[in-house]
């Protein structure tokens, strides 16, 4: 372990600082080996991928959903309540399966390939004797992020024994991917409580909402999707929901799903059901029981009909066999196709553009709160000069301001001019950190003419935060592009 560094050169940047305070922190307290420890893990973990924790509500489609995002069936699915302990898929060359208990042992078991039955047993298992399950996969899905499922909102897990998806994701995640069929007070109180604490509520940084049944939204038709994109419009214009949340996205988790894993047997069974006279196909669709009935065309068994059930449902199957009969008659459009109307593209890109592309400022959030945490839950004499540190960070983290204001930008929680959104974004650092990306100017600008650039933007931003026609939530966002110009402009300037 790297000592800190408090010499000539001292950490910079927030992750850099907050790193350091960690490290001072672990020494604080290195003679109580449980909080040490605790802190050391916080440690390895900034040299790990991102976790971001997949919640919500009991039956909310949460590993439907992961597999979605993963492109392939790790996370078992079933009708009933499955998810009893935390389960965390990260990448690995290897496909592995750790279970670790609450007396901290742990067996590992390797495997040629990852079995959906074997996790789901697993996971039957209660939190009081399997404290987590972490399973490696070599899917390229978890290269740049870790996945943390845990046990519904109220579920049976957290009512039997009392560890809260809440605990599992303070003490686990960076960011939380929330899932829903629709806002309840239920999701909101619950959100609210994951950003109680003081750092959290400094930086409500690391939530995305998503609406996760999008193909429920019209009671099936097929304007479903379209339906729940007009939801998550309108939850992301409630104040409610933008005080945690910083962008909100439908999404059809099981036709993502399917789109993800289709294979070339489902392919072909679908093309035979395509094939089918529209009438007959039309009354097989009218429900699920129908289609499990059907005994046309006769080489597609009662197996079959119910893994397509199953794993596509009906608005899955109508939508498919729509395609097909449109002349989507390729295996790899029709993937495409699927995958394009599950919107699950669309949940992808606020993932990487809310937590990924700004992992650095997610993960100082998260070793802040850890620090904090331990402050609060031990405090001992001579904490005071550690506490005092958290706080001048915490009122400094102006890349948190940043990263806030850059999501209610591309969320349209905040409707700038388009010219001045543009000018925002790229201020605010969207394109890149330095200077010459924030400004808009090519990479061999001199320092002087990116300084006279800077104070001439800085200037105008100034007059544009004494505008009377902006409300209190478009003028803190202007306050905010104000000071990133200023505090590029001294770096700047004592550059010179």
């Amino acid at each position: 372990m790297s000592a800190p560094n408090d010499g000539e050169n001292p950490p910079t940047g927030l992750l850099g600082q907050a790193r350091a305070l960690l490290l001072r922190t672990m020494t604080f307290y290195r003679d109580d080996p449980r909080t040490a420890g605790w802190l050391r893990t916080r440690l390895e973990r900034l040299s790990e991928p991102l976790r971001m924790a997949v919640t919500g509500r009991v039956k909310s489609g949460k590993s439907t959903l992961i597999n979605a995002l993963v492109g392939s069936e790790l996370a078992p699915s079933d009708p009933e309540e499955r998810t009893q302990v935390n389960t965390v898929f990260r990448y690995g060359t290897e496909p592995r399966i750790t279970v670790h208990t609450p007396h901290g042992t742990q067996q590992t078991m390797s495997t040629g390939k990852l079995d959906p039955a074997t996790i789901r047993d697993l996971q039957r298992w209660r939190p009081d004797e399997v404290a987590r399950l972490v399973i490696d996969s070599p899917s390229p899905g978890l290269q740049a992020i870790t996945l943390i499922e845990t046990p519904g909102v109220a579920s049976t897990a957290v009512q039997e024994t009392g560890r809260s998806a809440l605990a599992q994701i303070l003490s686990e995640a960076d960011a939380v991917l929330y899932l829903t069929r629709h806002p309840q007070q239920t999701d909101i109180q619950f959100l609210h409580s994951v950003h109680e604490l003081r750092v959290a509520r400094r930086a409500p940084i690391n939530t995305v909402l998503a609406l996760s049944r999008a193909d429920e939204a019209a009671t099936g038709s097929d304007d479903s999707v379209d339906t729940a994109e007009r939801m998550a419009a309108h939850h992301r214009q409630d104040p409610k929901v933008r005080s945690f949340a910083q962008y909100v996205v439908p999404v059809a988790g099981l036709l993502a799903q399917a789109g993800a894993t289709l294979d070339q047997q489902r392919f072909d069974a679908l093309l035979a059901l395509a094939a089918l006279p529209r009438q007959q196909l039309e009354e097989q669709l009218l429900s699920a029981d129908r289609f499990s009935k059907a005994n046309e065309p006769e080489d597609l068994d009662s197996e079959t009909r119910q893994t397509l059930l199953r794993e596509f449902g009906l608005f899955g199957l109508q939508r498919a066999l729509t395609l097909l009969g449109q002349g989507t008659s390729d295996f790899a459009r029709l993937r495409t196709a699927l995958l394009d109307e599950s919107r699950i593209g669309a949940l992808q890109e606020a993932v990487h553009l809310q937590f990924v592309e700004r992992q650095e400022a997610l993960r100082a959030r998260s070793v802040l709160m850890a620090v904090d945490m331990v402050l609060r839950a031990n405090p001992r004499p001579g904490s005071r000069q550690l506490q005092g540190e958290l706080d001048r960070l915490l009122s400094n983290a102006h890349e948190w301001d940043e990263l806030r204001t850059l999501s209610g930008l591309w969320s349209r929680q905040l409707r700038l001019p388009p010219g001045l959104r543009e000018e925002a974004e790229k201020l605010l650092g969207a394109y890149g950190p330095q200077p010459q990306a924030r400004l808009g100017v090519p990479a061999q600008t001199q320092p002087r003419e990116l300084a006279e650039r800077a104070g001439a933007i800085t200037r105008r931003w100034r007059a544009l935060a004494s505008d009377p026609l902006f409300d209190r939530a478009h003028r803190e966002a202007v306050r905010t592009v104000q000071r990133s110009c200023e505090r590029m402009l001294a770096a700047l300037c004592n550059a010179q």
